[in-house]
């Protein structure tokens, strides 16, 4: 490479013994893949969206966009996740980006495409359900978003596939690439999130991609009900959603994850938290990791 740094991302000079040489060992996101399950309950965020609609009359709160808003602050609070391999070497990005799918409507012909949204350090739940709102505004009001517009133009071009993927890796892989064509790319991100909940739909564990910097696929399913006993010994139902991870262990160790991964949890579960912005100084606020489904 050209540049140890990327106009995305600043290289790690001394990410220490054990993750300088993961890398070599594990030489794709695939191959260096952990999954994680988990069943996270939803009452109190399912109160909290219709509190917050009703109060301000309109749409502007949904439970994907808590759950993407937890996502947020958990990265701010642990920005080890926000990091991604590239050339052997890892790297903190410069920016917390989410991309995720938007259905143009709810209907099962209608066209799929990708929003991509930018978070600040000082993100609220407010904040953030306003700039999902108009991502998912836009992506739905534009007929192709800059990326699909751009695979377009490729595609009707002769061998535009094969020689701009080449340009493109060669580019990248000598950290040149211009900022423009990363910044539309929604596979070059923190995250990728699929709301399968919104289809009704359970989930499946998804794939990283190798192109792109994305290091963590996130896949949400429906809300379903089930019994749980709480501590009067009582069973009771409760709205849950399943949450599916795909990650990159190369980025941070197992005990980071699976604090990150109950920090996640409770965000979503204690909403109201998320009304004032994350403090990365403070000390963890969640103690010792709660149990989680890693599986190597």
């Amino acid at each position: 490479m050209i540049f140890i740094d990327r106009v995305d991302g600043r290289r790690i000079r001394d990410p220490g013994p054990f993750h300088a040489i993961l890398p070599f060992l594990m030489r794709g996101r695939n191959e260096s893949a952990v999954y994680y399950s988990k069943d996270i309950e939803v009452d109190a965020a399912v109160r909290y969206v219709h509190r917050r609609n009703s109060e301000s009359g309109e749409h502007r709160f949904s439970l994907f966009g808590l759950i993407l808003s937890a996502a947020a602050q958990t990265f701010i609070l642990k920005p080890r996740l926000n990091r991604f391999v590239h050339g052997r070497s890892l790297y903190e990005r410069n920016s917390l980006k989410f991309s995720f799918i938007v259905k143009k409507s709810l209907t099962e012909d209608a066209k799929e495409t990708t929003a991509q949204v930018v978070f600040p350090p000082d993100l609220t739940v407010d904040s953030a359900a306003d700039i999902i709102s108009r991502a998912v505004d836009r992506a739905r009001g534009q007929d192709m978003t800059p990326d699909e517009r751009e695979a377009s133009i490729i595609h009707r071009i002769p061998f535009g596939k094969f020689v701009v993927s080449r340009l493109f890796r060669l580019l990248d892989r000598f950290n040149v690439a211009p900022n423009f064509m990363l910044e539309s790319d929604p596979l070059y991100s923190s995250a990728f999130f699929a709301n399968l909940g919104s289809i009704g739909l359970d989930t499946p564990f998804h794939h990283l991609y190798e192109w792109g910097t994305a290091s963590l696929f996130v896949v949400v399913g429906r809300l379903f009900q089930k019994e749980t006993r709480g501590s009067d010994g009582v069973y009771r139902k409760k709205n849950y959603v399943n949450v599916k991870m795909t990650l990159d262990e190369r980025i941070a160790d197992g005990l980071y994850f699976a604090r990150a991964a109950a920090l996640f949890q409770r965000l979503i579960q204690h909403p109201e938290r998320m009304e004032r912005p994350p403090n990365p100084g403070q000390s963890d606020p969640e103690g010792k990791p709660s149990e989680s489904n890693i599986v190597y």
